[in-house]
């Protein structure tokens, strides 16, 4: 369709050079070249208006949110629907991940440096949590890489993406994506789904609630695959529960590392974190901010290593 129309503009033009002085003949040929030579419509530049996520507005206004600040975020050119990223769900499997990697001796030298540089937000924090600085280190190491690895996909589009997928057109079109590039059955697809979409929407309105109220510019926060943002890598519902406000500044904000340091203690304090907890209950504990048996043990492992 797009050649069919170039060859229609080719035809027009030739017409028009028919009438005008031969100086302007090359400028006109530049222009058939240019237009020639330019990419067509990507998928996402055609996915990028909206429509999958019409529904998803009218739900979210239904629910409260302001009508006119929900057609705004919507209209920005940076929101689209995220097929790529949110098909990585998919096919992603937390205990095939290589947390050995970070337990190197480089992994834990930037461990001690970033003690060594946090020490009074940490030391402040431990006393005041009763979590030990060791595993609030541990655990910004694997998440985040000490705040180097946050700016990810956007967690609007990635939270919209997935929750958009309770209303049946909208799954019915990415089922039709990726369905040749997994190993679900339709039958499965549904039942994940329905799941995640029921997830992702409490998570959408906790994020939409959590950038409000913090003057945040939704469209332009960025974070994984899954939603989570930050330094600590919280789910919005997690932020809207357990962050906190680290260096009194009166804002929370989880790309700040006293804000995620305090965060992390006060999530751990919360599920009964202490002082001298015994293996089994601090193994349940951190296996609720990560739900792999193998990243709770490179978390222990961390610590310990920086324990010495």
């Amino acid at each position: 369709m797009y050649h069919e129309y170039f060859m229609k503009n080719i035809k027009l033009k030739m017409q028009f050079m028919r009438i005008i002085p031969s100086k302007y003949i090359l400028f006109f040929i530049g222009l058939l070249i240019l237009q020639f030579f330019s990419p067509a419509p990507t998928a996402a530049a055609e996915e990028n208006s909206g429509k999958y996520f019409e529904s998803l507005q009218k739900r979210l206004i239904t629910d409260g949110f302001d009508k006119s600040t929900i057609a705004e975020i919507y209209s920005s050119p940076k929101v689209f629907f995220e097929t790529k990223g949110v098909s990585r769900l998919l096919v992603h499997r937390e205990d095939k991940l290589n947390y050995d990697q970070y337990a190197t001796k480089e992994s834990i030298q930037k461990a001690l440096k970033y003690l060594a540089k946090h020490q009074s937000e940490l030391e402040r924090t431990e006393m005041a949590y009763n979590v030990s600085k060791e595993i609030i280190a541990a655990i910004i190491l694997v998440e985040s890489r000490f705040g180097t690895a946050t700016d990810g996909p956007s967690i609007l589009n990635t939270l919209s993406t997935i929750a958009s997928l309770a209303d049946p057109d909208v799954r019915n079109m990415f089922w039709s994506k990726v369905s040749s590039t997994t190993q679900f059955n339709r039958k499965n697809f549904e039942k994940w789904a329905g799941k995640k979409s029921r997830w992702a929407y409490h998570e959408l309105k906790a994020f939409l609630k959590y950038t409000a109220g913090e003057k945040m510019d939704p469209v332009g926060i960025n974070g994984s695959f899954a939603g989570a943002m930050g330094i600590a890598q919280f789910m919005p519902s997690s932020i809207l529960a357990y962050a906190e406000d680290g260096d009194s500044d009166g804002r929370i904000d989880l790309f700040s590392h006293a804000d995620s340091i305090a965060s992390i203690a006060n999530y751990l304090n919360h599920y009964g974190w202490h002082m001298g907890i015994d293996r089994k209950k601090a193994h349940k504990i951190i296996h609720r901010y990560n739900h792999s048996d193998h990243y709770v043990d490179i978390i222990f492992k961390i610590s310990e290593l920086l324990k010495g």
